[in-house]
């Protein structure tokens, strides 16, 4: 019987029923009809090369795809394999599909695994080696196995959409990270080029040197990549590369592991002011950064992260520049663990951002200074969620009387020895009408300090909509709700977490 509805729409269908959890319903659409069957199957064979999986019996049970792959390889890969000792009975030199042509989504660690445990069941042993010398013989082999599949898949698809290069067994370190093997030797085969063309995504978490003629390949033939999340070890150079290459890059993310001149890096970046959306910077170097005049606007960049990074203490590197820049942030997250930041770096960013500023979070080494705090009293008045840590009292009470008319969400930690039931009742005085969530790392209070500030906050049986989340400091963790507490509760209607 054909189907009633139009195959565009049912592709958008079971696109949309595909999860990573569960699989179940893309299955039984298989049994409807053929024409179902011929759409599920590209969207089913998407997956196991796509998602992550971190369960063992589910990564047993996806490493036999591996299987179906044997059965799509040419016959001179088939002899190949029996001449390295595979037994190829469970594949069958035909398929009904052509399945790896489906892949788009391509992570190297998953083909890895799947490798791996699938290789122990068909490579015939040798009884007469021992466990270390069979291991070693199921690794070679296994990458024989690997080197076959992977080619496999670059010259049958015919886009991909996302490569992720994750962090392998350490076993397999050695043979798979070397660019002289496979990882590296991928854009040689005769359909890369076609394939890597339409890349929207790359992730890369490898920091091996060796990766390095890996994005400086990448950087030749993909240049739509819209997503990266690359880490850098000493390859600011290619990476910077890559990143210039790209015509609409939106979403960048770098992480750094060496304490090194990010300079190229940065100046890539700013390559892309013109379409970046998110950024996010983590353990990256200002210290060389010079900047000399300003670099213009990122007239797209909503989101930006920036977490331990190096040189920030140091204005000589012409950060503010850099900080001055982002004048349609509407989201700040700043983390600084060692004490490595010049508050003028963070207050020039508020400043720029100003009322676009919606969200805030700001985890500092050490106490917010004056003129931080006062920045974000003047110059972020639309905040809507609001992050701060290690506040006194008066600077909370500041929040609260400062009319962030649109204050939804406000999350911080009190000094040490803050007494609870005086904040809460110096908050009751003024609650920002717009707020939902309150979330405070504070010490034991009473139910007649909640009910006080449940008063200034909504009127009896009003809270549905309000929620406060009170995180127990280390004084205070044997704290529990009383009888009290929760008649409180109960009357007003607010929920109430406690935590750790």
């Amino acid at each position: 019987m054909a189907t009633k509805i139009s195959i565009e729409l049912l592709i958008m269908i079971l696109n949309n029923v595909q999860s990573p959890r569960s699989t179940q319903d893309l299955y039984s659409s298989l049994l409807v009809n053929r024409i179902w069957c011929k759409v599920a199957i590209p969207i089913l064979w998407e997956l196991p090369l796509g998602q992550e999986c971190m369960d063992n019996k589910k990564m047993n049970k996806k490493a036999l795809c591996i299987r179906t792959y044997i059965s799509c390889v040419d016959a001179q890969a088939r002899t190949l394999l029996k001449q390295n000792g595979f037994d190829l009975a469970s594949s069958p030199p035909q398929a009904t599909f052509d399945y790896p042509s489906f892949t788009h989504k391509f992570r190297i660690d998953n083909l890895i695994y799947f490798v791996s445990l699938y290789s122990q069941q068909i490579i015939n042993s040798d009884k007469d080696n021992n466990n270390n010398d069979n291991n070693e013989i199921i690794i070679t082999k296994s990458r024989i196995l690997f080197h076959e599949i992977c080619k496999l898949i670059i010259n049958s698809c015919s886009f991909l959409d996302s490569f992720k290069l994750a962090r392998v067994p350490e076993k397999f370190s050695p043979y798979f990270l070397n660019y002289s093997d496979l990882i590296g030797s991928i854009l040689k085969l005769p359909g890369a080029p076609k394939v890597f063309k339409k890349l929207k995504s790359l992730s890369s978490i490898i920091r091996d040197e060796r990766i390095r003629p890996l994005y400086e390949s990448l950087a030749l033939i993909s240049d739509n990549i819209l997503n990266m999340d690359l880490s850098s070890n000493s390859q600011a150079k290619s990476l910077a590369e890559l990143i210039i290459a790209q015509k609409r890059l939106e979403n960048l993310s770098i992480v750094a592991y060496r304490y090194e001149s990010h300079d190229l890096l940065f100046w890539a970046i700013i390559s892309q002011k013109e379409t970046l959306k998110s950024l996010c910077l983590k353990s990256v170097n200002f210290y060389y950064f010079k900047g000399k005049s300003p670099i213009g606007q990122f007239i797209s960049l909503q989101k930006l992260n920036i977490e331990n990074c190096h040189g920030l203490c140091r204005l000589g590197s012409d950060s503010l520049f850099f900080a001055s820049s982002f004048n349609q942030l509407s989201s700040f997250r700043f983390i600084d663990k060692f004490g490595r930041y010049h508050q003028e770096f963070v207050i020039k960013i508020l400043e720029a951002a100003n009322t676009n500023l919606k969200n805030l979070f700001l985890d500092l080494y050490s106490a917010i200074t004056l003129d931080t705090f006062s920045a974000i009293l003047n110059y972020c008045t639309k905040i809507t969620n609001l992050t701060l840590d290690n506040l006194n009292l008066e600077q909370i009470i500041a929040i609260f009387n400062n009319n962030f008319n649109e204050l939804r969400s406000f999350s911080f930690n009190c000094e040490i020895g803050l007494d609870a039931n005086k904040l809460l009742c110096q908050m009751a005085k003024n609650v920002p009408e717009s707020l939902e969530t309150i979330e405070i790392r504070m010490g034991r209070f009473t139910a007649d300090s909640l009910r006080i500030f449940f008063e200034g906050w909504c009127y009896k049986g009003g809270g549905e909509n309000k929620k406060i989340i009170v995180k127990r400091t280390e004084q205070a963790r044997l704290f529990v709700l009383s009888d009290e507490h929760r008649k409180v509760i109960e009357e007003y209607g607010v929920q109430v977490n406690i935590e750790e």
